[in-house]
Order: C-alpha cells, then structure tokens, then sequence
C-alpha cells in the first residue's frame, strides 16, 4: 500500500472538528458506536490495507447502514470506488454522504474530489455550487467559498449572480486582481461594462498614490481591462486618459502630468525627434530615453491606435503611427505576427470596421501563415476587404476556405503540428481526433504525430480554447450585430457606419452574402446523398440565418410594424411634382422586395429548409430559433401565404422531433385562425396521435382549458338568448363571444376531442359525459362507440365504482355495437381491427378463453388484411397480426404452453 493511500485513509478516518450544541451531541453520538458497527469498521480497514476493494466495500455498506451519520464512512466508501473505477458514484457517495457532517472541513474534502476527478459537466458544476453554498451557511465570511461560488457561476453561465457576489467579495478585499479581472469579463459578458469602471477608478486612484508595489505584468494587465471597459462603454477620451496616466505611472513617470494637455501622442514616441524636442515642459535626460515609447508594451501600443481609430477619421494618422509598430510586412521567425497573432486579427478588424479594407488587408494577409486563428470568421472577414476592393478571385477562394477549411487534412495536421510544438497538448489531441473522424489515420502516422492509442487521460481536464472554439462560432459580421469572436479579453465594439461609408459597407457585404447562397444553391442537389456536401449546406445556412436574424429591420419593436425599407434614405419614394418635401409618414414607400440580392421568398425557403434540416438532425433548439426568428420577422408576418408556410413547417419539425408541446401548440394556432372549422379539431387529434412521447402536454391543465373554453363558446353560440340567461356564463365569456359568428351545429370532432383528454386523465364519467354528447350526433360512428365501451369498462376497475357488474355489461354492448358497426363494410382490414379491439377487451377482463379465440381470427386475416394494401397500392399496412400474436404468446407462456408461445414467436414474431 503506497504512502499517498495510508494518508487518504488517516485522513478520512480522523474525527472532524465540530462546533456548537448539534455538534457536540452528534460527536458523542459518533464516540458511542455499536460493538457491530466497530467490528465492522475494523473489517473495512483490514480489507483496505490488503487492497481487497469488494471487501472493503461490503463491510462499508454494512457499517453505513448501522450508522449512516459517520462521514468519514462515506469517505472510505467513495475512495473505494474510486479504486474500482466508479467515479460518477464515488462523487455520488461523497456528496450524500456529507450531509451527515456539520462541518465545513467535510464540504472542503467533497469540493476537492468533485475538481480532481468529476467530469466537467453541468451536472458536476451544479453540485459543486451546492457545496459551496453549503460552506457559506456554516460560514458566511469564508472567502475562499464565496470566490469558488463565484467562478461555479460564471462557468454555468449565470453572469448576473456571479457579477453580485464579485462585488459582495469587492466590500472585504476591494484590491483583490483576481476578483478584478473576472468582473471586468463578467461585465464586458454582460454588456454592463458601466458596473465595473468605478471599482476600477477606485483601484488605480489608491494605488498611484504611491508607487507601483505589484507585479508590473499584473498592473499592465490590470490597466488592459480596465481600458477595454472604457472602450467598450465607448468612452475613447476617458479610456486614453487613463491608459497614457497609468502606463507613465507604471514607468516612473508620473510626475510629467504636462502630457495630458497635448491632443496628440508625441509622449509615446521612440525618439525625441522630432516631436518631443518641441514640447517647452519636456527635459531631455530627466528620465532614460526608453521609458517613453520603448518601454509601451505592444499590447498597450496596439490599443492605443485602436483607441485613436475609434475616436474618428481626424485621428487616422496617430492611429496608424502607433499600428505600424506591430511591423505586419516583417513575417520572420523573430516578428511580433507569430506571438501577438491576436493583435493582427484585432487591428485588421478594426480597420475593415472603419472603411480601410487595403491597411486591413495588411494586416489580415500575414495572418495566412498562422493557421491557429485561421476559422471561418476570419476567411469571411478578409472576403468583405477582397469584394470591396474588386478582387473577385479572392472572394471566391475565400468562400472556398470558409466552406472546406476546417475539413482539410492538410490543415488540421499542420496545426496539430503547431499545437505539438508550442506544448498544447490538449488541442493537439483534438485536432487528432477530427482527422480520426474524417479518415485521415494514414496521416497521421505520415507526419510523426502521436498515434491516438498514446493519448493521456484528459477526461477530467477538458480543452475549453483553440480551435474547435473558433469553428463552431458563427460569423458575426455579415449578420449585422457589431460582435467580436470570443476572446479572454473582451474588446470594444466597433463604431457605427454613417452615410456614404455605410452604404458602401452594405454593398461589399451583399455581394459576400450572395455569394454565400450561390454556393449554397450549388449544394442543393448533393446534399440529399453527400453527407459532406450535407454539413456545407448546413454551415452555409447558418450563416444566412444569422445575417438575416440581425437585420433590425426585420424586428421592429412594435410587432405590428409592417416592413417599408432599412432606412430612411434607402428608401425608393414617388413624390409629387410640385411638392418638395413630404412628411415620411404620407409617403408612398415602395418597400424592397429583396435583401443581400436575395428575393425575401428565397430567404423564407432558406429558412424553413434550414429548420428541417436541423429537426432531422435532431438540433431542436437551432431549428426552433430558427421557425421562430421566421415567424416574428415582420417580411414574412404580413403574408397569410408566408405565415402558413411557417406554422406548416413548424408542425412537421415537431412531429419530426417528437415534441408534443411544440406540436399542440402549433395546432392549436390552426384553431385559433379557423375557429369551429371540424378540420382544425382533426388536425390537432392527429398531430398528438402522430407524437410517439408521453402524452403529458395533450391532457395537461392549459389544453384541457383551452379545448373546454372552445367547447362552452360553442354551446354559447348555439342557445338561443333565453337559454343563455340559464347558465352560469360569465360577463367576460358573454362579452367575448358576443358578437362572434357562430357554428351551424355542434361539432361531434370537437366534443369527442374533450373527452379522450378526460379519458387520458382517468376522469371516465366525464369523458362519458362529452362522448354521448358525441354519440347523440353520430350514433354510427365505429370510434365513438369504441370510445364509449372502453370508458365504462376502466370506470368498472375503480375503487368507488358502485355496480361494476352494470358498467361492465353497458361496456360490451356499445362493444359489440361498435364490432357490427366496423364489419359492415366487408373489408379485411376493418375485421382484423375489430376482432383485436374484442380480443383486448377480453383479455383486460381476465377472459383468456374468449380472448384467444379473436387473437387467433386477427392473425387469420393477416394474408387477406396484405392482399387488400397491395390491391389498394397502400404505401403503409396497418396490420394487428403482431400485435396480436406478442399477447397469444404472453398468454400461453403465462399458462405453461412454452411451445405454443415458442412456435408463435417463431412465426409471427421473427423478422
């Protein structure tokens, strides 16, 4: 037994400190333990120290059930099975087992189990969240806990608790770094950079009353956010107040206040010539000549032009002085491309942004020589430069990249290699396992790479980064929402277009888009068989999806707003001759009929193709973004044709998906536009009948409302005036309907709609109720009379029933009538059918011997019941044959004739 496993069992085994009245009578519990429960103690710690785990098991179990109190146990039965390999039930042990403990050590131990084996899972993060809350009961003023809650927040995703208890952590320690920085990423998440400049302000006003007693690559990196907030927020005169202050501050020179005064950035030159020499204030020689501009770090240089391009075009120049620092025509081994490749994409990001495609393509070009942050984004953003400048053949080989590129071999290997080199084995391995799935094994082995059967265990240290992160993000440029791709360091959105400049932006992005659904047109005829051309089309469509989902024109506020044009100056008017200005609102507008080149009939098909595509699948959260941007889109909205094709697609995807909620909520919309139309009430029937899930949604509380209030506004409309002054409606009801045109007559679909919901939720003498309602209308409906004998059979099986003789009795007449009723037309099928529903009823009974007999008769007119289908070129059977011979087989198993059921299942039961 090794040192590591006698310190985990002494460990566990030792009494935990307990405080307090509880705590003291349970320590005194503990110490008087059962001459069993130390005899069985004694056992495990045997089993043990010889390493006999199923032993040591065994004897735990029996222990903890004698006193299930004693954590320690728990903890002894959790490391074993970590020994077996149970992990998931380890953690499973362990953290039941703690709530036998009154003591925060305990949680501590069960936190540090959950980080060292758990799976990073949500379910993991839950619990873990759990604990921590837990500690912070015991004790509110735990530090270390309420950081750890903190952090389980945010990887949950719930920002908004995260960002409260960094600052309830702010009020204890308010210069903690850590704290900082993950405020600053919550809040850049959150979009509520406004929360955290104050916290900062505060931070760097106390400490630059003195000098900088920190790390120095802390404080810059301080500094770095506390200027992405100020950016973000927008506030580029602020954000370059602070970054100049601070950063001489950080340098040893914060007594050279004078610098401020200045527009320009002559303090950030390398030399004092020619600029700095000219400031009256400046002394040459009072400071070393390198803590000016030489002493800047890149990252600050390169956010110092980012913040001199956001301030607008008369800072340009100074912009551009400070982005030529990063040097982008040097691609040697030593250039600032191969470490800062992030700045790169950054600058020519913000140059594309504002209108400066050929400095942008200076910037993006190098970047073609570092695959790791070559993803479809950046192939899509150098495409806009390539289209605004007329360079066609670029456009198309980019579109080329942004389709094949993350599935070429070639590439994944090189950054596989890339990834071996710079030590990131976690990626590494990653791009491995992609060039596994797309069969490139071969090349793996070619290009010295480690074989797969060489990975080490990464299961409880999942990657998080790289580039699996940047080919799943879609592209945020073309879909008009200003986002960045996800960066640790979130960066500032870039500022709006106007006039001129924006419609030129426009137009160098309609001509990418287009391009975009050309390619994927020229996919439509492959992709049925092609399952590669199949995940192009998809990533194609998600591309216009989300370029069409953030046109704000599109989801005006007010969802009665129907579409007239983008904006204002876009718009095509027909004034009068003699009139030289109109009011907008008495124009005649001729509203686009087109977006990206693209007819908005052409978008809707792309959309709805799209949302199938997904539900088949099995995406339902994708596909129902999708039906939904569609359906709220006010180009579409406005057009009963349009509206249909939604709400039909939407019902397919529903059905595809299996989702019962979906599928009556997308029914009961036919209901609603076609109210007292029988079909409405078949097509919701059948829409549930078709989802094969539980039918908890179809006879939930809402639907059984929703379909009584149908029914009592159709006996509202059909009672004459006196009548409707006898029952209770209420004031509401009689408003509501009032001046609704009513049905010609009742409707027996809807009717016997209400009572299978009453059948499903076991209320039979109501659903009885509604049935010969039903029946009343259509005494020679087979299904009614069916519906009507069920319902009194299962009332006879209840408790309170009064007379189940009498029940029973009237259950088998309207059987029997509903047997006549389905035989009379003679055809097979209907025989087939009515013989199992006789031969179920029988057997619900206990009537085995009548039973038998009718499952036999089914399976006899199985050949005549296929003769039929092929004569009739039915596409689908509907054959009882097995149904029946699985309940013959039942039968005779259950009576002993395992040959009779053996000779069955041979026959009718084998494929």
């Amino acid at each position: 037994m090794t040192a590591a496993q006698i310190a985990a069992r002494n460990r566990l085994t030792a009494a935990p400190k307990r405080i307090g009245k509880k705590a003291r009578k349970r320590q005194q519990a503990e110490a008087e333990q059962s001459p069993e429960f130390a005899r069985l103690n004694g056992l495990v710690t045997k089993a043990w120290l010889r390493e006999d785990w199923d032993s040591a098991y065994k004897y735990a179990l029996e222990a903890v059930k004698i006193n299930p109190e004693v954590f320690p146990l728990h903890g002894t039965i959790a490391e074993i099975l970590v020994k077996k390999g149970r992990f998931e039930d380890a953690l499973g042990a362990l953290f039941a087992g703690a709530h036998s403990a009154a003591d925060a050590a305990a949680w501590w131990y069960v936190v540090d189990r959950f980080n060292e084996i758990g799976i990073d899972d949500r379910a993991t993060k839950e619990k873990l969240g759990y604990c921590y809350s837990r500690i912070l009961e015991m004790n509110p003023k735990d530090y270390a806990a309420r950081v750890g809650r903190m952090k389980n927040h945010r990887a949950l995703g719930h920002h908004v608790r995260s960002k409260n208890e960094c600052f309830v952590l702010l009020k204890t320690e308010p210069y903690d770094t850590e704290v900082l920085i993950e405020l600053a990423e919550i809040t850049s998440t959150l979009k509520d950079t406004a929360a955290a400049v104050p916290v900062f302000e505060a931070y760097f006003e106390n400490a630059m009353e003195g000098p900088p007693g920190l790390d120095p690559d802390m404080l810059w990196q301080l500094m770095s956010f506390f200027v992405d907030l100020l950016n973000q927020a927008k506030r580029y005169e602020e954000a370059l107040f602070r970054l100049r202050s601070i950063s001489r501050w950080l340098l040893g020179r914060a007594e050279e206040t004078y610098w401020d005064e200045f527009p320009d950035d002559t303090e950030w030159d390398v030399e004092d010539q020619p600029r700095r020499i000219k400031v009256p204030q400046f002394i040459p020689g009072r400071y070393d000549p390198s803590l000016y501009g030489e002493s800047l770090p890149v990252e600050m240089r390169e956010r110092l032009g980012l913040i001199r391009l956001w301030m607008g075009p008369e800072h340009f120049e100074e912009a551009k002085f400070h982005l030529e620092f990063l040097h982008p025509e040097d691609l040697s081994n030593i250039s600032y491309l191969y470490e800062y490749p992030e700045l790169f994409r950054e600058v020519g990001d913000a140059l594309r942004e504002s209108s400066h495609y050929t400095e942008a393509l200076r910037f993006y070009e190098p970047l073609l020589n570092t695959p790791q942050v070559l993803d479809s984004v950046f192939y899509f953003e150098i495409a806009i430069c390539y289209q605004a400048l007329g360079r066609d053949e670029d456009v198309k080989r980019s579109i080329q990249h942004l389709k094949y590129n993350s599935k070429d071999p070639q590439f994944l290997v090189g950054l596989a290699k890339l990834y071996q080199a710079q030590g990131k084995d976690d990626q590494m391995w990653k791009m491995i396992h992609q060039l596994r799935r797309i069969g490139a094994y071969q090349m793996v082995r070619d290009s010295g790479l480690p074989l797969l059967q060489e990975q080490p265990n990464t299961k409880n240290n999942p990657s998080t980064t790289g580039e699996g992160a940047d080919i799943d993000y879609l592209i945020q440029e073309a879909r008009g929402t200003g986002a960045r791709r996800p960066r640790k360091e979130k960066r500032p959105g870039q500022p709006n277009y106007r006039g001129e400049a924006r419609q030129e932006h426009e137009r160098h992005l309609d001509g990418v888009v287009r391009a975009i659904y050309d390619a994927m047109v020229a996919l439509e005829d492959k992709k049925e068989d092609d399952t590669a051309a199949m995940e192009e089309w998809v990533t194609l469509a998600t591309e216009l999806f989300e370029s069409f989902r953030n046109q704000r024109a599109f989801f005006p506020r007010d969802k009665g707003t129907k579409f007239t044009g983008f904006r204002w100056d876009n718009r095509h008017v027909n004034l009068p001759e003699d009139e030289e200005f109109v009011d907008p609102d008495q124009v005649e507008v001729e509203a686009p009929t087109e977006y990206r080149k693209i007819p908005f009939d052409n978008w809707l098909d792309v959309l709805l193709e799209y949302a199938l595509t997904l539900a088949k699948m099995g995406d339902s959260n994708r596909c129902w973004d999708v039906l939904e941007t569609a359906g709220r889109a006010n180009v579409f909205v406005h057009e009963d044709d349009r509206v249909y094709a939604v709400r039909a697609v939407s019902l397919s995807c529903a059905i595809i998906l299996e989702d019962d909620q979906k599928a009556t909520e997308q029914a009961r919309w036919y209901v609603r536009q076609h109210s007292f139309a029988s079909e409405a009430w078949q097509l919701f029937s059948t829409i549930n009948r078709f989802c094969r899930s539980k039918t908890g949604f179809f006879n939930s509380g809402p639907e059984q409302k929703f379909v009584m209030r149908q029914v009592k506004g159709m006996d509202y409309l059909l009672l004459d005036d006196k009548n409707r002054n006898t029952w209770l409606f209420t004031d509401g009801e009689r408003v509501k309907w009032g001046e609704v045109d009513g049905p010609p007559k009742h409707d027996p679909a809807l009717l016997a709609l209400y009572g299978h919901m009453m059948f499903v939720a076991g209320t039979y003498t109501t659903a009885l109720n509604y049935y010969f309602r039903a029946y009343t209308l259509r005494p020679e409906d087979p299904t009614l009379n069916l519906c009507i004998a069920i319902s009194y059979t299962q009332w006879a099986y209840k408790r309170q029933s009064e007379n189940r003789q009498m029940q029973i009795q009237q259950g088998l007449a309207f059987l029997f009538r509903y047997r006549e009723l389905r035989t009379k037309s003679g055809k097979a099928v209907h025989e087939q059918e009515a013989a199992f529903n006789v031969g179920l009823m029988w057997h619900s009974l206990g009537l085995m011997h009548l039973a038998l007999p009718e499952y036999d008769k089914v399976l006899e007119l199985s050949p005549r019941v296929r003769e039929e289908a092929r004569a009739e070129k039915k596409a689908v059977v509907e054959n009882f044959a097995p149904e029946a011979a699985f309940a013959m087989q039942t039968l005779l198993a259950i009576a002993g004739d395992m040959e009779g059921a053996r000779k069955i299942t041979e026959k009718w039961l084998v494929l």
